[in-house]
């Protein structure tokens, strides 16, 4: 285990670090190719670019903070700084996109015949080779970590890789139509907008500290169900998320009369299949004697 998530801090560390130069990259190209086109989509995305070098600047430090072990004033971990993070970036976007909006809207009453249209191809191009190598690393370390914050970078690249194909398009279709540019500028500032809703939304439930779905929820109880023969009941099951990191806590009931070593060798064989299910989740299980549980707020069929 200890093998494991030293290997899983190191390809954190890695694609973040990827994605900063990745993006830097991919930014430096997009000014040039907007000042040699002057295009309103490429600016969108060379916008959305700049985003992306904050966004990913912003990940790196928190994945760094995030990735400290607990300490005195921490007893959880940092994890959290994962979700605030990504609250940050929500923010971020949505004001940036909104931006973008606005300024494509206004070029509709103004379009303007797009300079130098093969360096902007060129340009684009590119970019979408990057961040096609960049989405595709980041895939692998998800599938390794499942880190959210990994997640929430994808998600935007993503993105852009499709919106830099849409500005392809969109310089292609103005030599004729000049509006065309501005259309396409406005599709991907809605895009962002619409992305830093997503960004929030997570964020926020894990902030608050929203319950598993209910399949993940429904996980649980399956495991559970296959220690029937020992176990009478679950109550108070509480699940939340601090980042990546799953936190789970519930009551078993159990015979009253079996000893305290036993009802330890249940409850670590039972914490052992949950985090077989859950990678990395912090398990607590608190057991009761079967008929003499008190105050259950919550219980559950297994």
């Amino acid at each position: 285990m200890l093998q494991q998530n030293i290997k899983h801090k190191s390809l954190l560390s890695q694609a973040s670090y990827f994605s900063v130069v990745a993006a830097s990259i991919i930014f430096i190209a997009k000014i040039y190719g907007w000042f040699e086109t002057q295009s309103v989509s490429l600016f969108a995305s060379l916008l959305d670019s700049m985003l992306d070098i904050s966004a990913s600047a912003i990940n790196l430090v928190a994945m760094r903070l995030a990735l400290a072990p607990p300490d005195d004033n921490h007893r959880f971990g940092h994890d959290k700084i994962e979700d605030l993070a990504v609250f940050a970036q929500s923010i971020f976007f949505f004001a940036s996109g909104s931006f973008i909006f606005f300024s494509a809207i206004q070029s509709l009453w103004t379009p303007k015949e797009i300079a130098s249209p093969g360096i902007g191809v060129q340009v684009m191009a590119f970019s979408m080779l990057l961040t096609l190598i960049l989405i595709s690393y980041q895939t692998y370390v998800i599938h390794k970590t499942n880190s959210s914050l990994i997640k929430a970078d994808k998600l935007h690249y993503v993105g852009d890789f499709f919106a830099n194909g849409s500005v392809i398009i969109s310089i292609y279709l103005s030599s004729k139509w000049h509006f065309v540019d501005a259309i396409f500028g406005s599709i991907i500032a809605i895009y962002i907008i619409y992305s830093s809703y997503e960004l929030f939304i997570k964020a926020t439930r894990n902030l608050v500290d929203e319950e598993f779905d209910p399949k993940e929820r429904a996980k649980i109880l399956s495991i559970l169900s296959g220690f029937t023969d020992v176990v009478f009941g679950v109550h108070e099951l509480k699940t939340r998320y601090a980042g990546k990191k799953p936190f789970i806590q519930l009551h078993i009931e159990m015979e009253p009369t079996i000893s305290l070593i036993e009802a330890h060798k249940i409850s670590h064989k039972i914490s052992a299949a949950i985090e077989d299910v859950f990678i990395g989740a912090e398990v607590t299980i608190h057991q009761d004697p079967f008929g003499h549980e008190t105050e259950v707020n919550y219980r559950e069929k297994i």
